[in-house]
């Protein structure tokens, strides 16, 4: 009894100050009636009063000043208090931390990502005023990367940007110490570190005058003397971070290049990471020798400039070009802020995510005000004592809301940990995907701990909250009356239920959208990609030199693997299917008048080698493939795929026509042959008309090897990569896969979505049946009486078994049905995740609604048998 004796003790605490206060204000009265009496005036009657009791006064500021420092006493206790309670309770103590471990860290790992992608400031003076410039088509949809000339037109003529800066990311191949390397370069004007605000640790930047002698980096010539500037990260790793670094010539392909500079360790452009910066030699009068459409542009707003204005402007500046220049007649300029570049996708997804385990973490602070609801009524007789011993509802309330926060507490510090390992794990998951935007910068910083200790705060509030209010709510008199009876008024039988209905909800909402990314993964599997992936390695390599040079490389590196032990046939094209990058451009017959609208006849464009359809088992229709009697100097020749055919010749045979197109050199091309589609820009993307040109006619810089082997093929790489070096010393080669490897990267997005909303509905799911398994055990309880009596009165188990079950069958139908209504209604947000599948799809309904059913059975059946099994004479005697 001698948390009696303390609870005693504290009420008295409580009363002290009214108790002094009453006694005072009557002394006062008495005085000042005295001094009136004896004839003094009202006012100065009740002035002597007030000083003759100045020390009541002071000692009751005294008991004001008591009752904090007692307030700071009584909340030690209550904490104290709290940690005894629920020691007590350790199967509800750990279902109920674990529950809130659970969805709080699920809501701080997701938060990390939502925190390093949306919110936390970029890393650039004025970040603000940074953005980012893409063309896009005007009869179609999506972005694309910019063109010279039109970049070129742009910085000549916007006036609503300090500075404009064009980029392109390039493999550079550099002599490390002992072998080749290849390392990441940025290609790129000397306005970029303008836009970025950064200034060089070391040395200097680039000027207008360093892009002049940079063609050798590209091969265009073997001389020239480039400069360079180099990522704080390769300055350590390559040079040791050698200050002495400034005039070291490195180098690069068949040229060199002198370091000029060391940029900070904190610098990116955006999300790239690159070990190398090299100037772009971009001519104002012919901007498009540096390439095609392939490149990032970037800019700084001027001071006082909007985005608003800068879109308004390059609107009029796009329209004046399409006028001056046919090629820039159906193309549009998009502005976008850096950030809204960066995230652009991810956006959504992450605060898609985020509702998901806000969800889960809702249904979790549900349970557990099912449960203490349901401990409430085990509690009842101490609260009745604590009220009828003189404690106010507000002390009852704050003793409850102490032990919500406690548990909350014990719930978020377990949470920062699953939390922490949950962010650790998803980032090694996801690093090879651009499933959450910005990966540099994921970690747990102050904004993430304080998200998480207010997610607490609230979670303590939320379920806390309905069982305080409950005991400031209840009639002292009714609970005496209905002391050592038990039970649980209707009310809060039906608020229970109402969780409960909530929590299945929530999990049905979950759980279709788990199973629409689910059936969409299921899609993208099973789409024809048009190649056969199976044992097959691919590696890239940066040829350079002229182009004859770099033709019989790619012709000495065939022959010499197709001559090594278990490659069947080996092939190289300058970009990979699904990889989404090609080259495109108009094109028209020769022979036939050219259409009035030249984008109305447009492919794509790749270049392949002799072997490549082989190696990657894609189909020829009709015709035949490229081989060694294509050379430089024998006439163009081209494959088309099935999609160019079928479109611009639907009724006849396309081989032995000559199509001229808008690509490198264009020449009159003749096609030999026709190929089956293949899945070129993504899974989801449809085959698009393609021209496949020689690589011996056409060689390129980017070249991919695919070799197909009868073997394992990871085996044959260090061979392949030793042909390699005995065709050029200066070679190197990265990106070393298999085929199959390289399509598990293209679902690994869709997986990784898939798996992550699947797991949080899972969650979900097992805890909504622990609330529906705690609500009907509750009940089955409760009605131990009725259940004897009827089974007295003949009732069977099998009668007992159903009513039980149905009424835990009524709460799953009322939760599904309220789901399912929130589910398509919600379903917009994902729609543009999915693939093969509607966002109202009837069979995922199903799977979910039957799934539901399961899970209620097994959770309302335990209960049930416990029920039948109860023996009807005991539970009446206990009654």
């Amino acid at each position: 009894m001698s948390w009696i004796n303390r609870l005693v003790g504290s009420l008295r605490k409580d009363k002290l100050e009214d108790q002094v206060n009453a006694e005072l204000q009557f002394h006062i009265e008495m005085r000042t009636h005295e001094f009136v009496a004896a004839g003094m005036s009202p006012e100065k009657a009740r002035c002597q009063a007030l000083r003759l009791f100045g020390n009541w006064v002071l000692l009751r500021e005294r008991i004001r000043e008591m009752d904090t420092i007692g307030w700071i006493e009584t909340l030690g206790q209550d904490l104290r208090y709290s940690f005894r309670i629920l020691r007590k309770s350790p199967a509800f103590t750990t279902v109920a931390v674990l529950s809130l471990a659970l969805g709080i860290g699920a809501n701080t790992a997701i938060f990390t990502f939502v925190n390093a992608a949306l919110l936390k400031p970029l890393p650039y003076p004025q970040a603000d005023r940074i953005v980012a410039l893409q063309q896009c088509p005007l009869s179609g949809q999506g972005t694309t990367p910019v063109h010279p000339r039109s970049f070129a037109r742009w910085r000549e003529r916007a006036r609503s940007f300090d500075a404009l800066a064009m980029a392109q990311v390039i493999p550079v191949n550099t002599m490390g110490a002992d072998t080749a390397e290849q390392v990441s370069g940025l290609w790129t004007t000397p306005e970029l570190f303008r836009v970025f605000g950064v200034t060089p640790v070391i040395g200097r930047v680039f000027t207008d005058r360093d892009g002049t002698q940079s063609s050798a980096v590209r091969g265009e010539s073997p001389g020239g003397s480039p400069v360079a500037l180099l990522s704080h990260e390769y300055w350590q790793k390559r040079f040791g971070a050698d200050r002495t670094v400034l005039g070291t010539s490195i180098t690069l392909g068949r040229g060199s290049a002198t370091v000029i500079g060391v940029l900070p360790a904190a610098f990116r452009v955006g999300t790239l990471d690159v070990d190398l910066y090299l100037p772009i030699p971009l001519d104002r009068n012919k901007p498009e020798a540096v390439g095609s459409r392939g490149f990032l542009c970037f800019g700084r707003l001027r001071e006082g400039v909007t985005i608003e204005q800068a879109r308004a402007e390059m609107a009029v500046l796009a329209a004046q070009a399409a006028n001056l220049d046919a090629n820039e007649r159906d193309w549009g300029v998009v502005v976008l802020g850096l950030r809204d570049y960066l995230v652009r996708d991810n956006r959504r997804v992450l605060l898609f995510l985020l509702g998901a385990v806000i969800c889960v973490l809702v249904i979790a602070c549900a349970n557990i005000a099912g449960l203490l609801l349901a401990r409430g009524i085990g509690r009842r007789s101490e609260l009745v004592l604590r009220a009828s011993l003189g404690a106010g509802r507000g002390r009852i309330m704050q003793q409850l809301l102490i032990e919500s926060l406690t548990l909350a507490g014990m719930g978020g510090i377990l949470g920062v940990l699953v939390g922490f390992w949950a962010s650790r794990t998803l980032i090694r998951i996801a690093q090879n995907t651009v499933a959450f935007g910005q990966m540099a910068d994921v970690r747990l910083d102050a904004r993430v701990l304080a998200f998480t200790m207010i997610v607490s705060i609230l979670t303590a509030i939320a379920f806390g909250l309905i069982p305080a209010w409950r005991t400031w709510c209840f009639d002292l008199q009714a609970a005496l009356r209905a002391h050592g009876r038990g039970g649980e008024g209707r009310s809060q039988q039906q608020l229970r239920t109402a969780l409960v209905i909530g929590e299945m909800a929530l999990a049905v909402v979950l759980l279709v959208g788990a199973g629409l990314l689910l059936r969409t993964f299921s899609h993208l599997l099973a789409v024809k990609l048009g190649f056969q992936p199976e044992q097959v390695l691919t590696m890239r390599m940066i040829v350079l030199g002229d182009p004859t040079v770099r033709s019989n490389f790619v012709e000495n590196v065939l022959d010499r693997v197709e001559n090594l032990p278990q490659v069947h046939s080996a092939g190289t094209i300058q970009f990979l299917p699904l990889s989404g990058f090609t080259n495109n451009g108009p094109f028209h017959f020769l022979g036939q008048p050219l259409p009035a609208d030249p984008t109305s006849m447009e492919s794509d464009v790749s270049t392949v080698s002799r072997g490549y359809f082989a190696a990657l088992g894609i189909p020829i229709l009709r015709g035949r493939a490229f081989t060694r009697q294509e050379r430089m100097d024998s006439p163009r020749v081209a494959l088309v795929n099935y999609s160019f055919a079928s479109r611009y010749c639907p009724n006849e045979n396309p081989i032995g026509k000559q199509i001229i197109g808008d690509w490198a050199n264009p020449k009159p091309t003749q096609i030999i042959g026709i190929v089956g589609d293949i899945r070129h820009n993504g899974l989801t993307a449809a085959p698009r008309p393609t021209v496949f040109l020689a690589q011996v006619q056409v060689p390129g810089y980017i070249t991919y090897l695919v070799v197909r082997t009868t073997g394992e093929p990871p085996r044959l790489a260090a061979a392949i990569r030793k042909e390699i070096q005995q065709v050029d010393p200066t070679q190197a080669v990265t990106a070393v896969q298999t085929m199959d490897q390289y399509v598990a990267t293209a679902v690994a997005r869709p997986r990784l979505y898939a798996t992550l909303l699947g797991t949080f509905a899972f969650l979900a799911l097992m805890l909504a049946a622990v609330g529906l398994y705690g609500l009907i055990a509750y009940a089955v309880t409760r009605r131990n009486h009725e259940i004897g009596m009827r089974m007295a009165l003949g009732a069977t188990p099998v009668d007992v078994l159903r009513s039980i079950v149905a009424e835990g069958m009524r709460l799953t139908l009322v939760g599904l049905a309220l789901g399912i209504v929130c589910a398509i209604a919600l379903s917009r947000f994902i729609t543009n995740l999915l693939y093969g599948v509607d966002a109202v799809d009837l069979n995922t309904y199903a799977g979910v609604a039957a799934l539901l059913a399961l899970i209620t059975l097994l959770a309302v059946y335990v209960p049930a048998r416990r029920a039948v099994r109860v023996d009807p004479m005991l539970a009446l005697r206990y009654e």
